[in-house]
């Protein structure tokens, strides 16, 4: 991973790579070298793309040596001659790429002249040279024949080339030709003419070249329809072919001399040139002869004829076939500048050299191959040079950067080896390891006086590989051989092999470990340490112990008597195995009382009794504190075993000299009860001596399955009540009324509490109430209860209820007083503006006289805080008529038991008025609960009951129902004149 300065050092790399192409690239037009190299790109593409075929009809009429020797020279008759065989011919045109600028002989001038008019397509050249020189104003006939129609940016015409003169033909020659055109070029630092000059502005004027007038004629293009955009394009008619941003004609050269059809003039005269070689044709006359000095330098060509050239651009105009460098080759190219680098040094920085220096490869060659498509396929011309000159730098000086960080690097890991090994070096010493050092190919061995005090050799004995095997017995001799050998073959990443031997009568254990270092494939050395590991490997032999066995009584211990009794049950007879557990009673007293030595003492006895017991498959295991196991094949039924294992503690044990006698509870299951697993058995055989325990101590019980559904369906019921009471929205309280038996008006309800079970829907108090009860849940359901029917009285306080609302507190809740007492506090502060005597707490009989001291100062300090105390149940109990004044209740109710034998006898009507009787006495007031039919009513009544309560009025009801009754109080005879609710006298 490259550090911050590592990517800042490649990023400067890229920059000033990038910074001296853009110079480079900026001053490529007025540093030759640079804008020869530039071109020179140009030239090769041309011809990477081979040779090309003319398609104008074009024809060169040659003036060469052999016709000046064969005509005896060459003058302007013989021109005229010339003119007058191609009109006759037919030729298309003819132009002549010869300045007539200076006078002839008598009457040659004038013969050319009327040459030229009678054939009416000759068109002839002037020039508009840049150095200065004697020149007249431009003749009439010249302005004449200049753009009428021109735009875009003059000043882009100057940047090549600035004329400052005009050399014009004579004024005869030019009145006579049919169109004239510049034939002023510019070349290249190197002499080399690329570009064509299609307009240069003189004067104020815009003048065309010779070429565009010779393909404008030939297209038919009448002059007046050509128009030239400066730094555009030309538009010839409806043909538009595009300029560069200098306004300059690229020229496309088709391949080297003698690419177009071509005659001499000697021949043309001597009428040796058949006439249809000549119809139609564009006909470009020009000295071809040595001297004549009229040739260009090429791509292909070191000295092409002018007149050849010139033919090149006429046929590039008719084509269309013109070169382009598009508006935005400079951009693309300026970005290839600032982009390349970046790619370059990235590549470098961050990949495997030689992938990076591929990939830059490929990169450069799909860049080349992509330009020369675009010039092949679309005559576009974009220059590479600059773009890979950038990318040559940035390569090159991110392998230097990169070259510096490796050094760096390599000078780094040096110094951290050489740190690292003298931490090695010291770290051996402080782990008190022997080193050794091996070279391979000498063959010499080099063991640290550590390495030979823990092998337990002499110095003068560890000589060679061989004193590793001296202290070792045979097996580990050949072990340790094989060992080195895999790691040598390279079948394992490092030596590391324990070697055990005898040294002193004492079993050592020495880890020795090595690496083997390469050369040409070969192990060439191996160096490594050798580590006293005994301590090690004795505490590993006693954690493996420990993990398997009972430290304190050598017993074994759960996980070991798991894995005996699943052997057991894969080998014995289905249905034939049983396993007992021994359970000590009181142990957590005894050590209390005797010490925790003494304690585990009287274990280890009770584990050396256990090992003398015959008949177990699976030896006794201690399984946890004060329990011990043990498990026999046995047919179902069978208690063979019980006697032995409970008569272990039959006989006082000796502890520290005294005989103190302890007992044990056993618990027993057998497979023949449905267990199968291992989990099974040892959970059965649990839950049985938790039976045995409840019955006390010595005993033991037989694992029943019937119990253990009873058992789960009660663990399942305290589960699901834990449920309940976290969720908060399974109990609801419903509420049932109690009504004053002599008009019939209500006077409140109790809170009777349901469970809907979101699975088994409605469960009643009497399924759920007594599990909660045996399990200490029932103080939370009556927490809960309590602040329910606070809320209820609060909500019915809007409708104006003024009455009671009872609720039971269950005999947990009576004696845990204290947290009752909280409770209740925290229930009045809860009822707000509601007064606590709307509040009644009902205790049952049995309940307060289980305690009748504490129940009476409890209840006191319930009725002291203004809630009102009702005596369930009264009259099927135990209850005291000395303790009952001292209760400060405020109802009794009497049981239903009796209410359901009223019309029976008078038995049960004299109970009630002796019930009444001592109510009426107290000045309490009774109520009657279970009342279900009216005769039921009448004898209570008539007995003197005030209140009664039961599914003669109505059943609990939701608090929903309860609130309709509130407001209608549907069984009333003759509803109170101003309210509803009535209060009990």
């Amino acid at each position: 991973m490259q550090s911050r300065r590592q990517r800042l050092a490649f990023l400067l790399v890229a920059l000033l790579a990038s910074a001296f192409a853009v110079l480079m690239w900026a001053q490529r037009a007025r540093v030759g070298l640079l804008d020869r190299i530039d071109r020179m790109t140009l030239d090769a593409q041309m011809q990477w793309r081979n040779v090309l075929t003319p398609q104008a009809p074009i024809s060169l009429l040659m003036i060469d040596d052999a016709s000046l020797q064969g005509l005896g020279g060459v003058d302007r008759r013989r021109l005229a001659e010339a003119i007058d065989k191609l009109t006759q011919a037919g030729a298309q045109l003819v132009a002549l790429d010869v300045l007539l600028v200076e006078p002839g002989a008598p009457g040659v001038d004038e013969a050319l002249a009327q040459a030229m008019a009678r054939s009416g397509r000759v068109y002839i050249p002037f020039a508009l040279p840049e150095e200065a020189g004697p020149s007249a104003p431009p003749p009439r006939v010249l302005l004449d024949n200049t753009y009428t129609r021109w735009g875009g940016e003059p000043a882009l015409a100057f940047v090549p080339l600035k004329p400052a003169r005009v050399l014009a033909p004579r004024t005869e020659f030019a009145a006579a030709a049919a169109g004239l055109g510049h034939v002023t070029s510019k070349r290249a630092p190197d002499g080399t003419m690329r570009y064509d000059l299609p307009g240069l502005i003189y004067d104020g004027e815009a003048y065309p070249s010779l070429a565009l007038r010779i393909a404008a004629a030939a297209k038919g293009l009448p002059w007046r329809e050509a128009s030239i955009d400066f730094g555009g394009a030309l538009y010839l008619g409806p043909e538009t072919l595009p300029l560069d941003e200098l306004s300059r004609q690229w020229v496309n050269y088709y391949g080297r001399m003698g690419r177009f059809e071509q005659f001499r003039l000697d021949d043309l005269l001597a009428g040796r040139v058949p006439r249809e070689k000549l119809a139609g044709r564009i006909v470009i006359a020009g000295a071809v002869a040595l001297g004549s000095g009229d040739v260009v330098p090429t791509p292909f060509d070191a000295a092409l004829p002018g007149v050849e050239r010139l033919a090149t651009v006429v046929d590039n105009l008719i084509s269309g076939r013109v070169l382009v460098r598009p508006a935005w080759a400079g951009g693309t190219e300026f970005a290839a500048m600032l982009v390349l680098p970046l790619i370059a040094v990235g590549a470098i920085g961050a990949w495997p050299l030689r992938r990076a220096i591929s990939a830059l490869l490929v990169l450069g060659l799909l860049l080349l191959l992509g330009l020369q498509w675009r010039f092949t396929q679309h005559r576009e011309f974009i220059s590479p040079v600059f773009p890979f000159v950038a990318l040559l730098l940035a390569s090159a000086g991110a392998l230097a950067v990169r070259g510096g960080v490796e050094r760096s690097q390599r000078m780094a890991a040096l110094l951290a080896l050489r740190a690292s090994e003298r931490r090695y070096a010291l770290a051996a010493q402080g782990a008190n390891d022997g080193l050794w050092d091996w070279d391979i190919t000498s063959g010499e061995v080099h063991f640290s006086p550590r390495w030979c005090t823990l092998m337990g050799l002499d110095e003068a004995e560890a000589v060679g590989m061989e004193a590793w095997t001296k202290p070792l017995p045979e097996p580990q001799r050949v072990a340790f051989e094989q060992a080195l050998q895999t790691h040598l073959h390279g079948r394992s990443q490092q030596l590391y092999h324990m070697l055990e031997f005898t040294q002193g009568g004492q079993t050592r254990w020495l880890l020795a470990r090595g690496m083997a270092t390469l050369e040409d494939g070969k192990p060439a050395r191996m160096a490594g340490s050798l580590t006293d590991v005994s301590e090690l490997h004795r505490l590993q032999q006693q954690l493996s112990h420990d993990a398997l066995y009972d430290r304190l009584t050598g017993l074994g211990n759960r996980s070991l008597f798991r894995a005996q009794l699943d052997q057991l049950l894969a080998s014995a007879p289905p249905k034939s195995v049983g396993v007992l557990l021994l359970g000590m009673d009181g142990m957590r007293a005894f050590n209390e009382s005797h010490g925790v030595i003494q304690g585990d003492t009287a274990l280890i006895e009770v584990a050396q009794r256990l090992r003398r017991i015959e008949g177990v498959a699976v030896q006794p295991a201690r399984i946890g504190p004060d329990e011990f196991a043990v498990a026999a094949p046995m047919r179902a039924g069978e208690t063979n075993l019980v006697a032995p294992l409970m008569a272990c503690l039959a006989e006082p044990l000796q502890v520290d000299g005294q005989s103190l006698k302890l007992s044990a509870c056993l618990g027993l299951a057998h497979a023949s009860e449905g267990l199968v697993s291992t989990d099974e058995l040892i959970g059965a055989a649990e839950s049985a001596l938790a039976r045995a325990k409840q019955q006390g101590p010595g005993h033991w019980h037989r694992f029943d399955a019937a119990e253990q559904l009873v058992e789960q369906s009660r663990r399942w019921m305290i589960d699901q009540i834990d449920k309940a009471l976290a969720v908060n929205d399974q109990f609801q309280l419903h509420y049932q009324p109690f009504v004053r038996l002599s008009d019939r008006s209500l006077l409140g309800f109790e809170a009777l509490i349901r469970w809907i079970h979101p699975t088994k829907g409605l469960v009643m108090p009497g399924d759920f109430i007594p599990v909660a009860e045996a399990s200490g849940q029932i103080e939370a359901i009556g927490r809960w209860t309590l602040f329910e029917a606070v809320a209820q009285l609060r909500r019915w306080r809007n409708i104006g209820f003024v009455g009671e609302i009872a609720v039971n507190v269950s005999g947990v809740q009576l004696e845990n007083d204290l947290q009752l007492l909280a409770d209740a506090r925290a229930v009045k502060e809860a009822l707000g503006p509601v007064p606590a005597h709307q509040l009644k707490l009902e205790v049952t009989e049995s309940m307060a006289m289980s305690n009748p001291q504490r129940s009476a100062e409890l209840l006191q300090e319930l009725a002291a805080m203004g809630f009102k105390i009702s005596i369930d149940d009264f009259g099927t109990g135990y209850s005291s008529l000395a303790y009952l004044h001292r209760f400060p209740f405020d109802t009794l109710k009497i049981d239903r038991s009796f209410v359901m034998r009223l019309a029976a006898g008078r038995e049960a009507q004299e109970i009630v008025r002796t019930i009444v009787g001592l109510a009426h006495a107290l000045s309490k007031q009774t109520l009657a609960e279970g009342v279900e039919d009216e005769t039921q009513a009448r004898l209570l009544l008539q007995s003197g009951v005030q209140v009664g309560q039961g599914w003669l009025w109505s059943k609990a009801l939701p608090a929903a129902q309860a609130e309709m009754v509130i407001k209608t109080v549907p069984w009333r005879r003759a509803p109170a004149p101003q309210a509803q609710v009535a209060t009990a006298s």
